[in-house]
């Protein structure tokens, strides 16, 4: 602390004023609330009524003192706080200098918003995360743990731990750190013979994992070193597997192959299943039950949505919940895993595992990219999710059309477009 009283840091004169602003609203309080000093205020009070040319009498120059006293120490202890204040922010936070009201108001604001819980993974949820940390810090994003990516699976495999990389995607995402931060936890080496390939943001998680002792510690951790904006959970503390039974009789383990099953196999997924089953984890079933809003969605279907919702005690607590669900149905179709689905499609898979009248808003796109992004895409295998009116009349369900496509070259949503479109359901 007697570091700060060092010669140069200019920050010594502004403690100065908070310490004498205090001394000043401290002897207001004595005199307009206390008889020690009545003696010496009465003094005083006679000389500056004479100096102000007010009213002979003890009462009003004691209430010209007090007046004096109150403002001189508020005006003091504002001007020693905002001071201070900017001198911690530029000097931590430099690419928020200037702006310390600002903040302080939008986090007090953001604090007091709506409870939103978000279940999903991949990029669909990083882009929603983004938008939604402007409108609100109550944001807790449950995250799926059946990620089998080639490097999720080394960390699983290696280390024992749930795969990091949706969990750092949605830690990435609702960060203040900055975007430097962003940028270095998302680095992917591409070269080495050990570490290519790796994801930074992946080992860090991995590391804190080993160093608190437990998975659900290590991203917490995480999140807290990184700033973000609510939380990050795992839906479940145990490994599974993600599983489909096809159509066609025959049985697909792990998640890539269920992602491109349509390609791959010829076929349509006729039941998805866990293996072994696992249960919710607490904290994210409590999130779920005091929510005032739960959104599913954006992402993919089978390996990133409906995962969370095949986890026992997910869906009990989705419906027993008074929040109100929503889910945002994709923009574009995922090859090999949606192919040919249109908004109906989508909506019919979710409700199939979460139950019947249990959604109260589905949120569509209703705007159009240029021709030359979609040729784009098609050629890729992707196709624009169609939406007829009426479609979802008998899901009982209140649909949201709404333009929610970025201008970019990717064809997804747009962070603040969605995000105002969900916050406006509460």
């Amino acid at each position: 602390m007697l570091r700060f009283l060092r010669p140069g840091i200019h920050v010594k004169r502004w403690v100065l004023s908070i310490i004498f602003g205090i001394f000043l609203l401290l002897l207001f309080f004595v005199m307009a609330f206390g008889d020690e000093l009545q003696f010496l205020f009465s003094i005083i009070g006679r000389q500056l009524s004479t100096l102000f040319q007010l009213t002979p009498g003890q009462y009003g120059g004691k209430l010209v003192i007090e007046i004096v006293l109150f403002l001189a120490g508020l005006v003091l202890l504002i001007l020693g706080f905002t001071r201070v204040g900017n001198f911690l922010v530029d000097a931590v936070v430099p690419e928020k200098k200037g702006r310390i009201a600002s903040l302080l108001f939008k986090r007090m604001d953001q604090s007091h918003a709506p409870s939103v819980v978000v279940l999903g993974g991949g990029s669909g949820l990083n882009s929603l995360l983004r938008g939604l940390k402007k409108h609100t810090s109550n944001i807790t994003s449950i995250v799926s743990v059946a990620d089998e990516g080639s490097h999720s699976r080394k960390i699983r495999n290696e280390f024992g731990l749930l795969p990091p990389g949706d969990i750092r995607n949605c830690i990435v995402a609702l960060s203040d750190s900055g975007p430097l931060m962003a940028k270095l936890l998302e680095y992917r080496f591409s070269e080495g013979k050990e570490l290519k390939g790796h994801n930074i943001g992946n080992l860090l998680i991995t590391a804190l994992s080993r160093i608190t002792g437990s998975f659900e510690k290590g991203v917490e951790e995480t999140g807290k070193i990184l700033a973000i904006r609510g939380r990050v959970l795992p839906v479940s503390l145990g490994t599974t597997h993600l599983c489909a039974e096809l159509d066609n009789g025959k049985v697909i383990r792990e998640e890539p192959n269920v992602e491109v099953h349509k390609t791959k196999y010829k076929a349509e997924v006729k039941r998805l299943f866990l293996d072994p089953q696992v249960h919710g984890y607490k904290p994210s079933l409590d999130a779920i039950r005091q929510a005032d809003i739960i959104v599913i969605g954006p992402g993919s279907v089978y390996t990133s949505i409906l995962p969370n919702l095949l986890v026992k005690g997910i869906p009990e607590a989705i419906v027993s919940s008074k929040a109100k669900k929503v889910y945002v149905c994709n923009v574009m179709t995922q090859p090999g895993e949606t192919d040919g689905y249109d908004t109906e499609a989508h909506v019919r898979r979710v409700v199939h595992y979460l139950g019947n009248s249990v959604l109260d808003y589905v949120i569509v796109n209703s705007e159009r990219a240029p021709e030359q992004l979609y040729q784009k895409y098609k050629e890729e295998g992707a196709t624009r999710v169609k939406y007829e009116e009426g479609s979802l009349d008998k899901y009982d369900v209140q649909v949201v059309s709404a333009p929610l496509m970025t201008k970019e070259d990717l064809l997804r949503h747009d962070p603040e477009k969605l995000a105002k479109a969900i916050m406006r359901l509460v």
